[in-house]
């Protein structure tokens, strides 16, 4: 190999040399941090300063403030902080039965700040109860159940039973169908299979006469509760309504009935049903009251228990039992020291009819 040739061959070596060392990953170079705290220690003087500051802050009812230096403190001094706090706790408890505008304002400031802590959401309960305001301590319930396991949720649960059944018990008292309706939907949107929210729901609609809504709502009753003798009822009342039949309730008399009537869509009377009567009879000093005055028809003899008698024959313009309405009826006039005139036949023929003894019901149906 010849001189030239060789030192070709040292350069071509020294070249790749070279490239392969420029092109090898080198070391990163690091340099050395500092490692500081991220909090400045604060000396015992200014921790007293900043207790002191909290604690002119909550006398002076500044709540965010006292809550902001509570936080520095805490950081600081736990300890110190800790004993803050509870003092706190223990005066908002104190104004909770004394002072119900503070410790609105001292809820509202701890919530912001620890919006799930479990021991302030069971005080904003008491304070909502404490101000009357049952429908929203209702729904905070409702919210604190939903954060506790499920093994911490009977007290909470046993409350919410207490409430809930109290609130439905004055709404009922009252007839306030529609505030049912309205409680119950939004209490079933956090328990949908509540049987003691569904039934009361389902009345509610009853009563409102809104039978589809009824039923829909016993429907979605779950196969086990405790209310099963009241949504039988409440079922028959619904097929009973949703029936074309008329059920009248009764009063019992001896051994007889009294059913209310109606005379011309204003006048009422109490008559005795008796379907051995053939004419519907009314006592004298009712006729006289009717208006207008009914159209005499003449006299007719009758039987009776005392042999016969002639009595006056009257057409009015309407008769009325239950929802069932007969007009141009044909009544007769009796003297009658009791009262009660006589539901006859001339009435009761017209319909299929059955006295139910057990509820206490005429039953009037369409032939």
């Amino acid at each position: 190999m010849s001189h030239y040739t060789k030192l070709i061959t040292l350069l071509l070596i020294g070249s790749l040399s070279l490239n392969a060392y420029l092109l090898w990953p080198q070391p990163a170079l690091t340099t050395p941090q500092k490692t500081q705290s991220a909090q400045q220690s604060i000396s015992p003087k200014q921790q007293n300063t900043l207790l002191n500051t909290a604690k002119q802050q909550f006398k002076q009812h500044q709540f965010e403030a006292a809550l902001s230096s509570y936080q520095q403190l805490k950081n600081s001094n736990p300890e110190s902080a800790k004993k803050l706090y509870s003092s706190w706790l223990m005066q908002l408890k104190t104004w909770l039965n004394s002072n119900l505008l503070l410790s609105e304002s001292f809820l509202n400031a701890l919530l912001n700040n620890s919006p799930y802590n479990v021991e302030l959401l069971n005080l904003q309960v008491e304070y909502l109860i404490n101000s009357e305001q049952t429908e929203n301590a209702i729904i905070a319930l409702f919210e604190l159940n939903s954060l506790l396991p499920a093994d911490q949720q009977n007290n909470v649960n046993t409350r919410l039973n207490t409430l809930t059944q109290n609130e439905l018990h004055t709404l009922t008292e009252q007839q306030n169908w529609q505030a049912i309706i309205e409680q119950t939907q939004i209490w079933l949107d956090y328990k949908s299979d509540n049987a003691q929210f569904l039934y009361p729901l389902a009345y509610a609609y009853y009563q409102q006469g809104d039978l589809i809504s009824a039923q829909a709502t016993l429907d979605r009753m779950p196969n086990q509760h405790n209310l099963k003798s009241q949504v039988q009822s409440l079922q028959a009342m619904i097929n009973k309504a949703q029936s074309q039949d008329d059920f009248v309730a009764l009063t019992p008399y001896g051994a007889h009935y009294l059913i209310n009537t109606e005379i011309n869509n204003h006048l009422s009377s109490e008559l005795i049903i008796d379907t051995g009567a053939s004419i519907t009879s009314l006592p004298t000093n009712i006729i006289e009251k009717i208006s207008p005055q009914p159209l005499y028809l003449g006299d007719v003899t009758v039987n009776t228990a005392n042999g016969q008698i002639v009595v006056k024959r009257y057409q009015i313009e309407s008769f009325k039992v239950g929802s069932q309405i007969i007009y141009g009826f044909e009544v007769l006039s009796i003297e009658n020291t009791r009262g009660q005139g006589l539901l006859g036949m001339n009435f009761l023929s017209r319909f299929k009819f059955n006295i139910n003894q057990q509820t206490d019901e005429l039953e009037l149906s369409a032939k």
